[in-house]
């Protein structure tokens, strides 16, 4: 098979190369810059066809309309950052005549959600699956290991990928491969009336309240990747239990209130928060926008963690090309660079008050200039990371036996060693 695969390739780079010869003969052939790139995932009937040529693919005699899925939370119209992209996709057919485009909104995820539906309409009916695709950081990674979805290599401007924060990349790279284009990101802080603190040791000393989300993944997770260890294989047993000892400190001091082994996200302490009831608590920075003005008081600041390293989690949702076909895949990608460009996708995201996930539209779409640079701090420093279900299920009975006082750190931290 493999053979019979090089075999193809000669004969068709052997075609190209000899057309651009008879076009002018005076110019030497270059090497092609494709030539050493890795395979393209891709469908086992699909054209393989040279990134360089994305360009030229485009016939503007024969008129193509692209078909999007997109989450339901951008439909175009239906609230004001839903109207900014709808006047960005008008503008794109004006400025592309030929290249129109058909929004189809689903659900973020789940049964009948994105991903779910593309590999279901890939399966029962290639035909009406789109041309390129919305998904989030952990359903990219699934589309690319089931061979959905195409990489961008070659075929977006490099400027896309240079502008991209490091962990926008990190999460869209699958086998050495780019397969989304991250637009928008969000990431975890903390907010607080008092002055934050920056260590465990600060914090314990200042004696203001945190709430943390004990009853989830990332409170853990954050505290434990600020150690410098990794989640996988296994879970590091004295990194483990530092933050678990951590936690029964604060807990014992009366610092971590009651409600925390309750809390399932960042956002959960949120109302208590805004309500009063607490000096701190770790929130994301979309929740944060979309509701500060209720909090005007407080202050934004990066999570304590027990030396002060700079860490916080992150999420993204990217664009991701469906398509293989060569003319079709390259309209996709230059849809992606019409909405990424930087002064489009800044007034698109902040009428949604969303952060961006590129470095030059992030001053553009969050006010003031103080927040969006300490922002750009924190994601230059953010993490794409997840326990697996196992390890999650692990730590929160570990959290909870020491929280109930049935187990020490030391002893909850050692019953985490072997889950993978």
């Amino acid at each position: 098979m493999n053979r019979v695969y090089g075999l193809v390739c000669e004969i068709f780079l052997g075609i190209i190369l000899t057309a651009c010869a008879a076009e002018n003969s005076a110019s030497p052939t270059p090497t092609p810059a494709f030539a050493n790139a890795p395979r393209p995932i891709q469908s086992p009937s699909a054209t393989i066809f040279p990134p360089t040529l994305t360009r030229s693919q485009i016939d503007s005699s024969n008129p193509i309309t692209l078909t999007l899925w997109l989450s339901e939370e951008w439909a175009p119209n239906a609230t004001p950052a839903g109207r900014v992209l709808q006047e960005q996709l008008n503008g794109w057919k004006k400025n592309n005549p030929t290249l129109g485009v058909n929004i189809v909104l689903k659900k973020n995820s789940g049964k009948g959600g994105l991903l779910d539906f593309l590999a279901t309409t890939r399966d029962i009916a290639p035909a009406r699956a789109p041309d390129l695709i919305t998904l989030d950081f952990s359903d990219l990674a699934l589309a690319a290991d089931a061979r959905l979805i195409q990489p961008l290599d070659g075929w977006l401007a490099p400027s896309i990928e240079n502008e991209l924060f490091p962990f926008a990349l990190r999460a869209t790279r699958v086998e050495n491969q780019w397969m989304g284009a991250t637009f928008v990101a969000d990431v975890q802080h903390l907010i607080s009336t008092a002055p934050p603190p920056r260590t465990w040791d600060e914090f314990t000393r200042q004696k203001n309240a945190w709430f943390l989300p004990l009853a989830g993944d990332d409170a853990f997770l954050l505290q434990y990747l600020a150690l410098g260890a990794s989640p996988k294989p296994n879970l590091d047993v004295n990194a483990s239990a530092l933050v678990l000892g951590f936690f029964k400190r604060a807990r014992d001091l009366g610092l971590l209130p009651d409600a925390a082994i309750n809390l399932k996200s960042s956002d959960d302490g949120w109302s208590a928060f805004a309500n009063g009831q607490i000096a701190m608590a770790q929130v994301s920075a979309t929740r944060y926008l979309s509701e500060r003005a209720q909090t005007r008081a407080a202050q934004t600041s990066a999570i304590p963690t027990r030396d002060g390293n700079i860490t916080t989690l992150a999420t993204g949702w990217t664009f991701a090309i469906v398509t293989d076909d060569p003319a079709r895949r390259a309209a996709s990608a230059r849809l992606i660079e019409w909405l990424m460009q930087k002064e489009r996708l800044a007034q698109w995201l902040r009428a949604a008050q969303r952060i961006p996930a590129t470095r030059s539209a992030l001053p553009l779409a969050v006010d003031p200039p103080e927040y969006a640079a300490f922002l750009q701090t924190v994601m230059e420093r953010a993490t794409v990371a997840a326990l697996s279900p196992q390890q999650a299920e692990s730590v929160r009975a570990a959290i909870s036996a020491v929280w109930k006082g049935q187990a020490t750190p030391e002893q909850a931290a050692r019953n985490l060693i072997a889950v993978k």
